[in-house]
């Protein structure tokens, strides 16, 4: 029985623990803290922190939340994760207070590992010194805080980061009313400015450039408010922001389908918010790409509040800091000056694996994009594992890495091979990422959801009914015979099972769709999911769902004739190792099979 050493408790390291366990493998977590959930279980998880997809869609997949459909709070979600723990059993193979001080891996292709022990007396410390033959390592990439940039080192007065922001802060602001200087408007910063902008009114964002935001409810309401009624009351799932983003219809289409869509039901107002304005102004130059090349903020609530005009924003690249001064020099030429009391960082973290010593004839890159998969490094793929590092644009980080680890679990069960040449693939893959998020192309631990996912089901063996039922009737029948029985099959799947294959292509990519089939499927936890969610109550017949129905459905049909052509260079670059870029055409692909080598299969083509 091969041994499995797992860094960190967190929704990835307890999901890998989990995987590996059921997989008969021996599995232990080495968790720094005294408790399981990492980030939503420290003070980083700040204040009113809500997740920017539903519970649903962050819950893993043998384990679906059972209350409502909603945006958790941190606090909710942690909840989660012990309910989790506790359903397999899982706390007992954790060893708590336990740091990550060196991993070092022999001749005999074990790792060694030293870890830092303390007990509730902190000046009580013990080393202790383990072997596996697997590392999995779960810390995530909220790890050490970004320092502060270099235009602000002249500021002499308060910094704080994010991961330092908690209750009695905002407070103090309350009290105190400060001028406070946010930097950064991701989620952390969208959320954090607006609650600020409740405490006091010496408020101001700077941004290097527009973000391009989302909005978590489909719709021009107030998120905040949205969020609260809907802690009590069950919304529509067409209305969750996921369930056009991730649905596999959406998916089906190609980048440019998807995004004239986008452009032409979101953004035609001839009043247009402050998301809206800043959307534009950041994707002018990928008209045709849109928000498909970049990261989201998918949190409104800065715009919102500026809209409100309850803060301000300084949008520019060149700023300078003396004393508690900043002046901001502006695009149009102009400079403006604030005085601040606080500067609070919202500028994200970085990554670094110090205690990770490996020989230098292995090229080891910190680089998620230069892991097979965002998880497989060059030279250790059998033996060292990455969790936590692919960061899906419109889904959750945990079901990405459940995915991945029941891949590794089958991995070092020998009933699955990595490919020969996955160090070149990583390769390929990492360079198809840069090309197609252009606008962030530093955001390297950025996936495609739908793309991702699938691609590592299709290597574990995950096959849905109609992809199964169509590769076994392609090739004996008459064309009149395949037309009788596709259209008999798109009926009898759209009618039975409450519209079983309706809810398949609209619903939200929730991980659970992949436990109806193949090696670890528990198709009743599936089967109890969409017995609670009723087509009649789940899809709200407005115009926005109307116009992205008869949009999609038309385009995904009009595609499927003429995909032909591009599926035959596509599979004859994929069997010779070539990357299909966008130059030669690359993105008139379906969107769901551009990024991270999803295989692009012909039955595909004939799906209902």
């Amino acid at each position: 029985m091969k041994s499995v050493a797992i860094i960190g408790a967190g929704p990835c390291g307890l999901v890998a623990m989990k995987e590996m366990l059921q997989a008969g493998l021996d599995a232990t977590i080495y968790e720094r803290s005294d408790q399981l959930g990492g980030l939503f279980a420290t003070a980083m998880a700040y204040p009113n922190l809500h997740l920017t997809i539903s519970n649903w869609a962050m819950a893993l997949s043998d384990f679906p939340d059972p209350s409502r459909m909603r945006y958790s709070t941190a606090a909710d979600y942690l909840l989660y994760l012990q309910d989790y723990a506790r359903h397999f059993d899982l706390e007992r193979h954790i060893k708590y207070r336990s740091e990550i001080c060196k991993a070092t891996r022999g001749d005999d292709g074990r790792w060694s590992l030293s870890f830092k022990q303390t007990k509730e007396d902190e000046n009580d410390e013990s080393m202790l010194h383990v072997q596996a033959d697997a590392l999995i390592v779960a810390t995530g990439n909220s790890q050490v805080p970004n320092d502060v940039p270099s235009q602000l080192a002249g500021f002499e007065g308060r910094i704080v980061h994010s991961s330092a922001y908690d209750e009695s802060f905002m407070q103090e602001v309350a009290d105190k009313k400060l001028r406070v200087l946010i930097v950064g408007g991701g989620e952390s910063g969208a959320d954090i400015s607006a609650d600020l902008s409740e405490q006091s009114p010496n408020l101001t964002v700077w941004l290097r450039r527009p973000p391009c935001v989302g909005i978590r409810y489909l719709n021009r309401l107030d998120e905040t408010q949205q969020m609260k009624a809907n802690q009590t009351v069950d919304f529509p799932v067409s209305i969750f922001l996921e369930s056009i983003t991730t649905n596999r219809l959406g998916a089906a289409q190609n980048v440019y389908l998807y995004t004239l869509y986008r452009r032409a039901v979101f953004y035609n107002g001839l009043i247009l918010s402050t998301r809206e304005r800043w959307f534009l102004e950041r994707l002018a130059p990928v008209f045709f790409r849109s928000d498909q090349s970049t990261v989201i903020t998918k949190s409104s609530r800065l715009c919102q509040a500026l809209d409100s005009e309850k803060l301000e924003a300084i949008i520019t690249p060149y700023v300078s800091a003396c004393g508690q001064t900043c002046e901001f020099s502006l695009p149009d030429g102009t400079k403006q000056r604030r005085e601040f009391d606080v500067i609070l960082l919202c500028n994200g973290f970085r990554t670094e694996f110090p205690w990770l010593q490996l020989p230098d004839r292995i090229p080891f890159s910190a680089n998620p994009r230069s892991w097979f998969l965002h998880c497989f490094p060059e030279g250790l793929g059998d033996c060292l594992f990455f969790l936590g590092y692919a960061r899906p644009g419109q889904g959750g980080i945990p079901p990405a890495a459940e995915m991945l680890s029941r891949y590794i679990a089958l991995l070092l069960r020998g009933e699955r091979e990595l490919p020969a040449n996955y160090a070149d693939q990583a390769r390929r893959d990492g360079a198809a990422e840069r090309e197609y998020y252009c606008i962030s192309p530093e955001v390297d631990s950025l996936v495609d959801y739908n793309a991702f996912m699938e691609s590592v089901a299709r290597k574990i063996g995950f096959a849905f009914l109609a992809l199964r039922c169509w590769s076994t009737t392609l090739i004996p029948f008459s064309m009149s015979t395949l037309l009788v029985l596709w259209v008999g099959t798109a009926i009898s799947l759209c009618t039975l099972h409450d519209g079983l294959l309706i809810k398949w292509w609209l619903y939200p990519h929730w991980g659970v769709w992949y436990r109806y089939r193949g090696p670890g499927a528990n198709p009743s936890v599936l089967n109890a999911l969409l017995t609670r969610l009723s087509l009649r109550n789940s899809i709200a017949l407005d115009p926005l769902f109307i116009t992205y129905l008869i949009w999609f459905v038309l385009s995904t049909y009009i595609q499927r004739l003429l995909l032909i052509f591009l599926f035959v260079p596509s599979a004859l670059l994929s069997a010779m190792g070539v990357r299909f870029p966008e130059a030669w055409g690359g993105l008139f692909r379906p969107k769901v099979f551009v990024l991270h080598g999803c295989e692009w299969r012909f039955s595909d083509l004939f799906l209902p």
